[in-house]
Order: structure tokens, then sequence, then C-alpha cells
């Protein structure tokens, strides 16, 4: 791995094929695929991060979080906490091509033995092959000039109040070490154990699909500040999602959940149902089982629902071909643009994936197949919302 200033501004950070590989078998503890995702996207930073700090700035850095154990939070939210001496620094990893803005999830803001004294911008190469780190800002002009978005408890801040200087931030950690970059938090409420086990009960359900924002932020905060709660929380939900999986084997038994249900639960056919003909049947063998499902992508995604269909195609040896489509739902014309499509393996890797444009009336993965005992994950994600169903043969 190596590194090199761009220009004066911007630190441009290398990963190597093995910290590639590294990161992603060290994600594989997580419970969902996003989250496995989030993982690997904050270790590749962060390791990147800390090799270049440690070897040009200060040697002793090291990430945060207590030990022994992982850093739950992966599980959870966005962000590494790494310390440099008696700073803390937040990275903020994104995908997003567009740098006009930073998101910082409230997590690393408002819990107070969370939040940072500076908060720098990363933004993730699409092969994440390199990580560009392009700006800063301290906690206190954080909270003074942000946007907190309280749907998804992030907050935004406009690329123009970032410092988009690297060396600024090098040349101020050196020399204001003794100047306050936080503003005052207010404590949280403690939890006693009976709320805190009702907590952990309650959000590692499988159904809980963001347990950042199914309770109140003071909650929530309470429960993530206690490193033995955030760690209960995460082996929770690893067991629960480990355990649901939708059988498909049963499908040609014509045995189903109760969650998914004909297509015509969904889609009335009649004779001017045009959009209803080329639907059902584009793509899809007559012989095909089909049966398709709602997705709800939450509140925070404006009530959006959309419908899952997924037909299984019996082969010979063993083997079933797999077509899934994604059709608008509530009598909606078309899919909300952007929204993805994903086929993931059972470690959480990307197979395929297709991405809805404007008017788009269904999308589709390319027909693929599987054989018994194989597992594979189908995910659904519009902006930070992602839902995830398990499968297996």
């Amino acid at each position: 791995m190596s590194s090199a200033f761009t220009d004066p501004k911007q630190l441009l950070l290398e990963i190597s094929p093995s910290l590639q590989t590294s990161s992603w078998q060290e994600s594989q503890i997580y419970a969902t695929p996003s989250s496995r995702w989030r993982a690997y996207i904050n270790q590749i930073c962060f390791y990147a991060f800390l090799n270049c700090v440690k070897a040009e700035y200060v040697p002793e850095a090291s990430i945060w979080y207590s030990s022994p154990g992982i850093p739950a939070f992966w599980e959870f939210v966005n962000g590494t906490a790494i310390l440099l001496k008696e700073r803390r620094v937040v990275l903020i990893p994104s995908e997003a091509i567009d740098d006009s803005e930073l998101e910082v999830p409230q997590e690393w803001v408002d819990i107070p033995n969370w939040a940072a004294d500076y908060y720098l911008a990363v933004q993730v190469t699409a092969d994440g092959e390199s990580v560009r780190i392009w700006g800063y800002i301290t906690h206190q002009e954080l909270k003074l000039l942000a946007r907190y978005d309280q749907v998804d408890r992030t907050y935004c801040i406009d690329a123009r109040y970032l410092i988009q200087d690297l060396n600024a931030f090098w040349m101020t950690y050196e020399f204001c070490g003794t100047e306050e970059m936080k503003v005052a938090i207010a404590p949280l409420p403690q939890l006693s154990t009976a709320q805190a086990e009702n907590l952990v009960q309650r959000l590692s359900n499988s159904s809980v699909t963001f347990p950042r924002l199914a309770v109140p932020f003071t909650t929530w905060g309470a429960l993530l500040e206690d490193e033995q709660w955030r760690q209960r929380l995460h082996q929770q939900r690893l067991r629960q999602f480990s355990q649901v999986q939708v059988n498909l084997s049963r499908w040609l038994e014509q045995i189903y959940d109760a969650s998914w249900q004909a297509i015509e639960t969904f889609f009335q056919p009649n004779s001017s149902s045009l959009a209803f003909n080329f639907r059902s049947s584009f793509g899809l063998n007559a012989a095909a089982i089909k049966r398709a499902k709602l997705i709800d992508l939450g509140m925070e995604i404006e009530a959006h629902k959309v419908i899952l269909l997924v037909a299984l195609i019996p082969e010979a040896n063993q083997q079933v071909s797999i077509r899934v489509q994604l059709h608008p739902a509530c009598n909606e014309p078309y899919l909300p643009a952007t929204i993805k499509l994903v086929l993931l393996s059972d470690q959480g890797e990307i197979i395929q994936q297709v991405q809805a444009r404007v008017q788009d009336i269904y999308v589709q993965l390319k027909l693929f197949d599987a054989e018994v005992g194989e597992c594979f994950s189908i995910q659904v994600a519009l902006d930070s919302c992602q839902i995830t169903e398990n499968f297996v043969i």
C-alpha cells in the first residue's frame, strides 16, 4: 500500500489486494450482508489511514474500542474512531461519487463517550482499491453548522464548511493540542438491567432492519454506549439472522412461508392490464413456481413499498434456475429511480445487481442456477435503506 497527496488538500491512500482480502474475511463476523459490507468498508479505511498515520505522524495511533471484543458498532453504525494520543478522530467513509456533503451518524456526535474532536470525510472508490480523505470538521463546527436529519438521524454538513486541506488538519492537531474541539453533550439516561434486556430482545429480532432507528435516540444511545449491551445486541442479531432463511426446496413441494404469496395477490390480471401481462410473463417460464413478497422500505424512505418476485424453474441433477424481479406496489406505475436489486453470495459478496432508471416498470436479475444446499441472499436497496432476504435451496 502506498499513499500520495493528489494535491495539497487531499490524501489518496491505495488499498492492496491483500488488505482487501483480509478486511473482507474479518467482516464475516457480522450478522447481515449490509453490516458485513459496512464493516469491510470501514476496515479498509481504518487500516489504510492508520498505516499512513503511524508511518508519518503518530506512531502510537490506534482504533477506538474497549478490549476485549470486536468493533460491534459496525453492526449498526457507519464510521471508525481512531485515537491520536489525546484526540479522537472519526473516519466517515462513503461510496458516493458526489462529495458535496458529509453525513455523520448521530451516534458519533451525541453519545458522550463516542463523540470525536474531528470528523474526516472519506470517499471510497467503487472497486475498493483506494480511499480519498478530502476534508475535516470539528465537533463544535458540526453541531453549529450542520443540518440534523431527523429521519436518518445524521448530521449533514455542506462541503463548503469542511476544511479541505489535510496539511491544515495536521497543523491544527499538532499546535492546538489543548484547545477544546467539542461542545458540551447532554448525558444519556441510565438503563436498568431489565430495560436493557428488553431492548436487546426487541432489537435483535430479524424483522428489525434498522435497530438504530427503531427506538428514541436517547434510549438507543444509552444502550450503545454500554459496551457489554452493545456486544450482546450484536451477538443476538448474529444468532437471529443465521437462522432466518427461506427454504426454496419446500416451494418445490408447494409449501410456502406465509409472507410469500401467489403473484395474483399483488397483480390482478385482466384483459386491459398490459403492464401485468408483460411483467408476469417476461423472462418467466410457464412452468415456473412463482411467489411474491411485499417489501416495506420503511417510513425513512417515504413509505416506499415494492414487490419482490422469485420464480423457480426445476432442472435436472437437483438444480433449479432462479429468476428474481422487483415491481412497484400500491398501484404505483414505476419503481423508485435508483432502487437496486442485488444478488449476494452466502459470504455477502455481490454476484450481480441491477438499478432502476426513471420510469422503469420493473427490474430483474439475470437468470442464475443453484443446487440443493446452496445459500444466497437478495437485497433491495434504496438510499440508506437495505432489506435483505436470505434463501437456501
